[in-house]
């Protein structure tokens, strides 16, 4: 009985600490904040979900804040001893520690100091501090109550929205899930800006008009009316809404098709002159 209770207690902190599963961002340097992390919002929280690692270490994430996930992919590889990730931004030591079974486990990124070759700053080494926690599940988090448009469910995508940079108009594909659930997914993809995230609403109908709010914050409700053309195409009329992820309407003044009407965009970047 002592072996086995001896083993026990080995195996819990001594078994290999796997980076796949979830885990909440507690401790981030790029944010100055006295909060605790039992003390930070709810819909302020950052998690971390990831998958696990292949034959080559290789492994895709998601990250879940504010209503919004997005994905990427990240590589494990290990270098005298340490281990390092690589999220896309190089390569960063990392270390597991406390025990994933007991669910204390700790997950530190550190990025080393380095000196600016520009201005010659010296800026110190700084870590990223993540705790075992359960990712939120933004697919139940629709309204206590809500009723559904059967004319409305399902998927609309629009290529019409544009954002503006330097001397640049870049397009990107906006696609727009209406779930019989009572959430709503608006996906915002682009090649040329490196987009790809997915933001999660609760919404309800009533007589042609959409009430939804993020679903990490039910209390900023937003409504919008909306129509169909004769060709069945979805429009969204007097749109004032906010808080898209480019902080301008939701929707705008543009025609949302059925992703198989969605017609061909032959410039996807074009120079301002």
């Amino acid at each position: 009985a002592v072996l086995l209770v001896a083993g026990l207690v080995s195996y819990i902190f001594l078994a290999p600490k796997t980076i796949s599963g979830d885990w909440q961002l507690t401790v981030n340097p790029e944010i100055s904040s006295d909060a605790t992390p039992d003390e930070v919002e709810n819909s302020d929280k950052t998690y971390y979900k990831f998958s696990n690692p292949g034959e080559y270490g290789d492994g895709t994430y998601k990250t879940f804040y504010q209503g919004g996930v997005e994905e990427g992919e990240y590589k494990l590889s290990e270098k005298d001893g340490k281990k390092y990730i690589d999220m896309g931004r190089g390569e960063f030591e990392y270390t597991i520690t406390g025990s994933k079974i007991l669910k204390n486990a700790k997950l530190t990124v550190i990025y080393p100091e380095y000196t600016d070759e520009e201005t010659g700053e010296t800026y110190p080494s700084q870590e990223y501090v993540f705790y075992q926690a359960q990712a939120p599940d933004y697919e139940k988090e629709s309204f206590d109550s809500f009723e559904k448009d059967e004319k409305l469910l399902g998927q609309w995508a629009t290529n019409e929205r544009t954002l503006t940079y330097l001397m640049y108009t870049l397009s990107y594909t906006e696609t727009v899930n209406f779930k019989d659930n009572g959430i709503m997914t608006i996906h915002y993809e682009s090649a040329d800006l490196a987009l790809d995230r997915y933001m999660y609403y609760a919404y309800t109908t009533k007589d042609n008009e959409l009430e939804f709010s993020l679903v990490t914050n039910k209390m900023f409700k937003q409504k919008v009316k909306y129509e169909f053309d004769k060709n069945g195409n979805l429009n969204f009329v007097d749109d004032n809404t906010v808080k898209s992820i480019f902080f301008d309407e939701v929707f705008g003044s543009c025609t949302f098709y059925k992703p198989e009407n969605l017609p061909d965009m032959t410039t996807q970047s074009t120079t301002v002159e």
